[in-house]
C-alpha cells in the first residue's frame, strides 16, 4: 500500500460520478502481483493497481492499470468488468515493476474482503462485486520501479504496508 498525491494517480478508469477518496491530498493505492495458479478459471501472473473510490454513496475499489501475460485474461477481463488489462511479459528485464519480499508474520485466521468495483473503459460504466479470502502475512518489500515506466510515479516511494496472501481465492460476480 503506497501513499501517492492525488494527481499523480491516473483517473480514466473512473466511472460517471466516481471519484478517489484522499486524506489531505493524498490516495492510497495498492499494488500487487498475483499468481494465478493451476485450479483457477485461468492460469497466469498479473500486477495491478487498484484504488478506492467514492462511487453512488459507497465505497467501492477501481483498477487503474493492470498487466496480465495472458490474452484471455486480458480480454475477459476488458469485457466482462471493463478493466483495463494489458499484455505485459513478467520476469526479469520488466519495465513496468519487480518486487522481492521477504519475512513473513502470519496474522492468524483466514482474512475476508468483499465489495463493490467501479470501472469505465472505452465508454462504459461497469459496476461489478468482488469478493477475496486468504492468509495474510505482513512482510518486508523492495520495489524496483522504473521512473520512466507506467508506474515511474511510485518510483522511491516506500510502502506503507506489505502483505502477502497465502491461498487466496477471488471471485467476481454480478453488479452489486
Amino acid at each position: 500500500m503506497f501513499r501517492v498525491p492525488r494527481g499523480q494517480v491516473p483517473s480514466d478508469h473512473l466511472p460517471t460520478g466516481a471519484r478517489l477518496i484522499t486524506l489531505a491530498g493524498n490516495t492510497f493505492v495498492a499494488v500487487a502481483f498475483v499468481s494465478y495458479e493451476p485450479g483457477s478459471v485461468l492460469t497466469y501472473e498479473e500486477l495491478l493497481v487498484a484504488a478506492p473510490v467514492r462511487d453512488r454513496g459507497s465505497v467501492a475499489v477501481s483498477v487503474p492499470q493492470i498487466w496480465v501475460d495472458s490474452e484471455a485474461s486480458r480480454d475477459g477481463g476488458r469485457e466482462l468488468w471493463a478493466i483495463p488489462k494489458q499484455l505485459a511479459r513478467f520476469g526479469r528485464g520488466s519495465s513496468i515493476a519487480a518486487v522481492a519480499a521477504t519475512g513473513g508474520v502470519p496474522l492468524p485466521g483466514r482474512w475476508k474482503f468483499a465489495g463493490p468495483t467501479a470501472q469505465r473503459l472505452d465508454g462504459r460504466d461497469v459496476r461489478a462485486r468482488a469478493a477475496m479470502s486468504g492468509r495474510i502475512r505482513l512482510v518486508r518489500t523492495g520495489w524496483m520501479i522504473p521512473a520512466d515506466g507506467p508506474l515511474g510515479y511510485l518510483t522511491g516511494r516506500t510502502p506503507l504496508v506489505s502483505v502477502a496472501l497465502d491461498d487466496m481465492r477471488l471471485t467476481f460476480g454480478q453488479a452489486p
